[in-house]
């Protein structure tokens, strides 16, 4: 061998290059009916809060005048694959009385009644529907019932003769002076209703919406009839 030449480097043997590491797939859940560019996004829990005009029916209607109501919830959708929810709601309404209740209190009472006031509180569970018109708008259906409870009271208004100072003096005159003749509670009542209302996306977890329900208290009794109508927010 010559002096300045070096031994030769002996091959090294072929290995296979080593198998990659096994890794699981990574499942992402992706069979929604929320789309990523619709208003409405889904969230399990869904809150709000609304108020409105009550419209008396049937015999309520002679009894009591169109009220107003107040109230707030939450709505629990299950999942995602269906746009379907529990609703929750608690409302508080109320109502002044017309002549033939006020003439009926009269006679119970035996003194006169000028005028009365009943309210009304409880609360609803719903099974609720969304029915999607657009990625911003929904329509939907509500059915269920509730328990609620009635105050009513009546109240007689009286002129006195007395002293009354006015804008550009004091004298003798008469006021009115109310005081309560009765006030009563109900037990709790169950109540049925069933309704519909539209939904406007406002934003991810905002949304403004109007609807209306029918609703029977006491069905197996002397029932009363209303029909709230609400507006409110949902977050």
């Amino acid at each position: 061998m010559p002096q300045n030449q070096q031994p030769a480097t002996p091959a090294l043997p072929q290995y296979p290059p080593p198998r990659p590491q096994y890794v699981p797939p990574q499942w992402s859940h992706s069979e929604t009916t929320y789309r990523e560019d619709n208003g409405f996004h889904y969230h399990p829990f869904v809150f709000h809060i609304d108020g409105g005009g009550t419209i008396t029916q049937r015999a309520s209607e002679n009894n009591y005048d169109n009220g107003w109501n107040a109230g707030a919830g939450f709505t629990w959708y299950p999942t995602s694959l269906w746009q379907i929810g529990i609703r929750v709601d608690g409302t508080y309404s109320q109502f002044d009385a017309r002549s033939p209740l006020l003439q009926q209190a009269s006679t119970t009472y035996g003194t006169p009644v000028t005028s009365g006031t009943t309210k009304m509180w409880g609360g609803d569970t719903d099974l609720e529907i969304d029915l999607p018109l657009s990625h911003y708008v929904r329509f939907y259906l509500l059915a269920g019932g509730g328990w609620y409870r009635q105050q009513t009271t009546f109240r007689q208004t009286q002129l006195v003769n007395g002293y009354i100072c006015y804008w550009f003096g004091c004298g003798p005159g008469y006021f009115g002076v109310t005081q309560d003749v009765a006030r009563y509670n109900t037990d709790w009542h169950f109540a049925k209703n069933a309704g519909f209302g539209m939904d406007f996306a406002l934003g991810p977890r905002t949304s403004f919406f109007v609807e209306a329900r029918y609703m029977r208290l006491n069905p197996a009794g002397a029932h009363m009839d209303f029909l709230p109508i609400r507006a409110g927010f949902r977050f």
